[in-house]
């Protein structure tokens, strides 16, 4: 059983004030100037460097000094490195610094010291620059105060066995709140602050701030380096380069609004570069001994296009019958499969409200696959695909056996099973009548990943692991979800990499949105998809990977509930992927 401390109640004073100053250090802040107000993080470790940030909030606004160390031991007996720094509005008073010449593979302590205050001293680690030692890595996405609690970071930060969190996404949410109800409140449910849509520096800044007050994400940060990497929201819903779906000419110039969230994200994460470059540059990579290479890429803001939204296109897409005045075809789903029923077709005209009960209209999947699936768009641009292939090209040349690739949406493909025999309540079987699953049809889950909308993108990134990765561990998040997929090459043999996909932290998965059941609906959907391997649709949590140089066992972690503090944690499942060899392929089991 493990639970998180009571958690203060979320203000706009106290988050930029110096209310929530009790979260630092009590005792040493009484008589300060300056409360650390967010706790401390680490972050981006590489063999002799580390990031280290804090929040350093004073009394009045100006510029405050803010010094630093850091240690090999919690006593701070040694200091192995210190220096001093500043910071002011210009930067919502957070403090970022890399810290270098640090020795390999070793566990170090920080904190910083401003006005009279001491911050916590948090824990932090360098990779090893050579060796066979093993690496455990945490994998975590989509998170918003608003949807339950972050047990799931809490039961995380209590692991000692840690070496990295790599956040793969959604960090925060930048939707407007909604309000909570009186027995939400009564639990202690949070509304994150600013309760409108977040559009602005200052609104960005406030919802992390809003989010970095919880004692849980705090804690997470405290203990282990995070190597993070923005999805959609930290920006705005099914963000691309040059726009977002939420994103409309009312809420301001987009370079503007993208510069805002793209400022924030690098004053509040623990990242590096300290700051942005004038393009937002977010993918970077981290070796581990000779053990694997962490690359992380950016799917969502760096070189994506504009991917065609999916019901939009498909109703442009639909069946048609040209002897009937070019109306679309009715089809009969009361018939295994749905039978065309073109006599109608100019009777209902069109009209989806005089369909009889059963009957829908259909796309021509053939031509929406041709024209849409297909279609050339990128999700990386080609500067940055350029950049993966000398990345993993290298990490080959030297050996390395695995190349680890953090990056936001799911990269595998697969078909869907009708949701109607798995509702969990049949009353809603109406609510997804228009949109059945049919046999033969190869309909995206989500237009917006590297298996919907970017099907060529996805071939080639397919092809760079094939000719310059050794063995590939894809990781995805978006989703909320958890997937086990194996990826194979063209001759649907041999095994070229496996992609873990992991659940939310908070935020509701398929078990939400379409409704279903979620043990016989991942049943159904690993019949229907050979290469899916493992499939969890109903719970939050994380992914574990042990990597070695033979070989990754993969942990799915679940906690029981979000909506209560006290929670227990489960391991749902785990599968081992070995290395490939002279003789064979990559290969999974059940570990």
């Amino acid at each position: 059983m493990s639970s998180s401390p009571d958690i203060e109640p979320l203000s706009r004073r106290g988050l930029f004030a110096g209310a929530a100053a009790g979260l630092a250090h009590r005792a040493a802040a009484a008589e300060a100037t300056v409360a650390f107000t967010h706790g401390v993080a680490s972050g981006d470790p590489t063999h002799t460097a580390v990031v280290i940030w804090t929040r350093a909030q004073p009394g009045a606004d100006g510029a405050v000094s803010v010094a630093w160390q850091m240690a090999d031991d919690e006593a701070f007996a040694t200091l192995v490195a210190s220096g001093t720094t500043s910071t002011g509005p210009s930067r919502g008073y957070t403090v970022k610094v890399d810290v270098t010449g640090l020795a390999p593979g070793r566990v170090y302590y920080y904190r910083f010291l401003a006005g009279g205050a001491v911050s916590p001293i948090g824990r932090t680690r360098t990779f090893p620059a050579s060796g066979a030692q093993p690496v455990k890595l945490v994998v975590m996405c989509c998170a918003s105060i608003g949807s339950g609690f972050f047990n799931v970071y809490r039961h995380a930060a209590d692991r000692d066995d840690i070496d990295a969190v790599l956040q793969i996404g959604d960090y925060i949410y930048e939707y407007a709140t909604w309000n909570m109800t009186p027995e939400e409140q009564a639990r202690g449910m949070r509304r994150a602050e600013p309760h409108h849509e977040i559009v602005t520096v200052a609104d960005y800044r406030l919802r992390y701030g809003s989010h970095r007050l919880d004692p849980d994400l705090q804690e997470i940060h405290r203990r282990h380096p995070m190597i993070p990497v923005w999805d959609d929201h930290e920006i705005a819903n099914n963000a691309y380069a040059t726009g977002a779906e939420n994103h409309n000419t009312s809420e301001g110039p987009w370079p503007e609004r993208r510069a805002a969230a793209v400022q924030a994200y690098f004053e509040w994460m623990p990242v590096r570069p300290v700051e942005p470059d004038n393009k937002g540059r977010l993918f970077r990579s981290f070796d581990v001994g000779d053990v694997a290479s962490i690359i992380m890429i950016d799917t969502r803001l760096y070189g994506r296009e504009k991917v065609p939204g999916l019901e939009s296109e498909f109703m442009r897409y639909l069946s048609l019958d040209p002897e009937s005045g070019g109306w679309p075809i009715p089809f009969d789903t009361t018939q295994d499969p749905p039978a065309a029923k073109r006599a109608l077709a100019a009777e209902v005209a069109g009209d989806p409200e005089k369909l009889p009960e059963g009957y829908i209209f259909i796309p021509d999947f053939n031509r929406f696959n041709v024209e849409v699936i297909a279609g050339e768009r990128t999700i990386m641009g080609p500067e940055q695909e350029a950049w993966l292939s000398e990345t993993l090209a290298a990490s080959k040349a030297r050996g390395i056996p695995w190349q680890i690739l953090g990056q936001q949406t799911i990269v595998a493909t697969m078909t869907l099973v009708d949701r109607t025999p798995y509702l969990t309540n049949r009353a809603d079987s109406a609510r997804f009548s228009q949109g059945p699953i049919l046999p033969g049809q190869v309909r995206p889950f989500a237009l917006d990943t590297f298996g919907g909308g970017y099907h060529r993108a996805r071939q080639k990134l397919l092809a760079d692991l094939r000719d310059n990765a050794n063995n590939t561990i894809i990781l995805s998040g978006d989703l909320h979800n958890a997937w086990g997929f194996k990826h194979f090459d063209d001759d649907g043999v041999t095994m070229r990499a496996f992609e873990v996909t992991t659940a939310s932290t908070t935020q509701p998965g398929m078990e939400s949105f379409l409704g279903t059941q979620p043990v016989p609906y991942a049943k159904a959907m690993m019949e229907r998809n050979p290469h899916l391997v493992y499939a969890e649709l109903g719970s939050r949590g994380y992914a574990l990977l042990d990597i070695s140089r033979d070989a990754v066992t993969v942990e799915w972690t679940f906690v029981d509930t979000i909506r209560s503090k006290s929670f227990t944690a489960r391991v749902d499942g785990r599968l081992t992927i070995a290395a490939r060899t002279a003789g064979a392929p990559m290969s999974v089991r059940q570990a």
